[in-house]
């Protein structure tokens, strides 16, 4: 009876098998990502976009007014 060459027949008490396999607890699914930061991003921009928009109608009234 020879482990090395597969000629063992002793099954799970062969002495080569040393190593008990542990019990091994897999990984939970990772959470999907979160996208606070990506609609705060979005709402930043719109709120500039807002802010310019009502400074440039400002500005045209205020040339509008000292044009006519």
């Amino acid at each position: 009876m020879n482990c090395c060459t597969n000629d063992c027949n002793q099954g799970r008490d062969c002495p080569a098998r040393v190593a008990k396999a542990k019990a091994v607890m897999m990984a939970a699914d990772p959470l999907p990502p979160s996208i606070w930061r990506y609609q705060l991003k979005k709402l930043a921009y719109w709120m500039l976009l807002a802010i310019f928009g009502m400074l440039w109608m400002g500005f045209l009234a205020a040339c509008a007014v000292h044009w006519s």
